[in-house]
């Protein structure tokens, strides 16, 4: 099965469900967290607590709730041997706001590795998943969605569980902020509360789009990187065949709408931000007045509460612009779980049989193979003996390819058996299998690095003179050593500074540096010029000699040392024994 190409955006993720999968996968750290922000907000309440009193010896004014207050205070400070000044009271109050710092700076640290964790092991998984899946449903996905989760969506996906964890302290700092306006007035806290209400159901209105705008990001995001992939690749016929006007006007396109909708994004958090000002003053003005007016409050209470109001109303303000954020980012998490979960079901398998060498035959038993309903293969038999040289001939498209992955054990008969020595490929170790054989495809893998790192390609402690060899029988000692390259120069991403030959001759050096029983190319002379493909040719007989060889090609001139040939007509295979008695 394939990841399916038009992205779903499902209902299975809120703000509520993240919250929920935070404390099943991390539930330890998650209760530390709360505790952290529970003794957060207690040092909030008491340090604005004490600010009341220090206020009111300052500005000379008393009330009953100050009275009481304050006896605490003093009896707290009686207990620890202190005298209860206006200085010692400051300095408890500067301690106080210290130690609060120092566990909101350690409650940060292990929210910002909890972000770490959470970052690392969500790309390992997609990491494994592009890794380990089955072939058919990688090969059948979209290299651009794919690319696109692991460069953006898990950016955005590690954004919402930050967010997220960002907000569960400041949930109990509003709490205390409610408690103490409360005790301050209730009265005046429940007008507060009607004009924030007032305020909240509006940027309300805002934020509601956020996750459907999401959606619409996410699969411009997977278009933009599909057709950017697309040119990148086709990079060379486009500039070749001038159509660089036609290109430019589809991504400037994607582009567009890509940009408008980022645009919407960011306007309405400009709205929300903007918004908050005036949501911030109007309220203080009526607080003051009416607080002076109907109901006698000192100012020193007044002080207090306006102070409360713009620590909670700036949390507030924070709290609604992480929650719009986490909403339109959440469709991010769902492509990334998607991934995750789909590849999780289509696991590649393995077998239990370890084998140490290739000691008989490869054969096919009236095997049939197909995509969905389309067989490509059908009733084969075939016996490949330990020593062959074999070649498979045909158009493009009969199966020539499909074989060969089902012998490399990417794909699985859909009927009949395939066995290795009499093992039936499915029970066979792939890694123990893949010891044994070298494959070199028609677009051979090559990354950024040194020629020497993509001929050993993770080889360790290869003496010289074991490489040296190798590019010398892959006809790569021509160029390695000449004009500027080394086996230090690096080539470039996927081999960019090479032409097309000098990419198939480092991957056949690769080939014969492993040395392996058993020999799989696939038009391994393509691009090769024909004095250098005569040559090649005869190196890889030579090295193949003890081996054996299975070679595609639609190149009807077959190789001397080749013994047997399999020729595809109208999805038939047909066996030619002796291939160089046809010349």
């Amino acid at each position: 099965m394939a990841l399916n190409r038009n992205i779903t955006i499902s209902e299975k993720y809120s703000v509520i469900s993240v919250i929920k999968s935070l404390f099943k996968q991390r539930r330890e750290q998650s209760i530390i967290i709360i505790l952290l922000s529970i003794v957060v907000s207690f040092f909030e309440m008491l340090s604005i607590s004490l600010l009341i009193p220090a206020l009111e010896q300052i500005l000379n004014q008393s009330t009953e709730m100050n009275i009481r207050f304050v006896s605490y205070i003093k009896k707290v400070y009686s207990m620890i041997n202190v005298e209860y000044t206006i200085l010692t009271l400051f300095i408890g109050i500067a301690l106080i706001f210290i130690f609060k710092a120092v566990i909101n700076i350690t409650l940060a640290t292990l929210i910002n590795k909890e972000k770490l964790w959470y970052e690392v092991s969500r790309r390992k998984k997609v990491c494994d998943i592009i890794l380990y899946s089955d072939w058919v449903f990688i090969n059948g996905s979209m290299k651009s969605y794919m690319t696109n989760i692991v460069t953006n969506e898990i950016e955005k996906d590690r954004d919402v569980y930050l967010k997220t964890l960002n907000l569960l302290p400041m949930v109990f700092l509003l709490l205390v902020y409610v408690i103490l306006l409360v005790l301050l007035s209730f009265e005046i806290t429940v007008l507060i509360f009607l004009i924030i209400g007032g305020v909240t159901l509006i940027l309300g209105r805002l934020v509601k789009n956020a996750r459907y705008n999401g959606s619409k990001i996410l699969r411009q995001r997977n278009l933009f990187m599909k057709e950017t992939l697309a040119s990148l690749d086709g990079l060379k016929n486009i500039k070749s065949t001038s159509k660089e006007s036609f290109v430019k006007n589809l991504l400037h396109e994607r582009t567009k709408y890509l940009s408008q909708i980022r645009y919407e994004m960011n306007d309405r958090m400009n709205q929300i931000t903007y918004l908050h000002e005036p949501a911030n003053f109007i309220p203080i003005l009526i607080i003051i007045y009416i607080s002076m007016t109907y109901f006698y409050v000192p100012i020193s209470v007044i002080g207090i509460m306006i102070y409360v109001f713009l620590k909670l109303s700036g949390d507030l303000k924070v709290i609604q612009t992480e929650y719009y954020r986490i909403k339109f980012e959440i469709p991010s998490m769902n492509a990334v779980d998607v991934l995750i979960d789909e590849g999780s079901k289509n696991v590649e398998k393995d077998g239990d049989t370890t084998i140490e060498g290739f000691n008989e035959k490869i054969e096919f038993k009236d095997v049939s193979f197909g995509y969905s309903d389309n067989d490509v293969l059908k009733n084969i038999d075939l016996i490949i003996n330990k020593g062959d040289k074999v070649v498979f001939f045909g158009p493009t498209g009969v199966g020539k390819s499909t074989i060969v992955d089902m012998i490399l054990g990417l794909i699985y008969p859909k009927s009949g058996e395939l066995t290795i020595d009499g093992i039936p490929i499915e029970n066979i170790k792939k890694g123990s299998w893949h010891k044994i054989l070298s494959w070199m495809g028609q677009d051979p893998y090559l990354f950024y690095g040194t020629i020497e790192e993509n001929i050993t390609w993770g080889q360790k402690d290869i003496q010289r003179e074991k490489l040296d060899n190798a590019c010398r029988l892959a006809c790569c000692s021509e160029f390695v050593n000449k004009n500027g390259f080394s086996y230090d120069y690096i080539i470039g991403d996927r081999g960019s500074k090479l032409s097309g030959g000098q990419k198939q001759r480092l991957a056949l050096a690769r080939v014969f540096l492993e040395d392996p029983e058993i020999v799989i190319l696939d038009e391994p002379t393509s691009h090769l010029d024909m004095e250098t493909k005569n040559k090649l040719l005869q190196n890889i007989g030579k090295f193949c000699e003890d081996k054996t060889l299975i070679m595609i090609t639609h190149d009807i001139e077959i190789p001397s040392f080749i013994d047997t040939m399999y020729v595809f007509d109208k999805w038939e295979l047909k066996k030619i024994d002796n291939p160089n008695n046809l010349r």
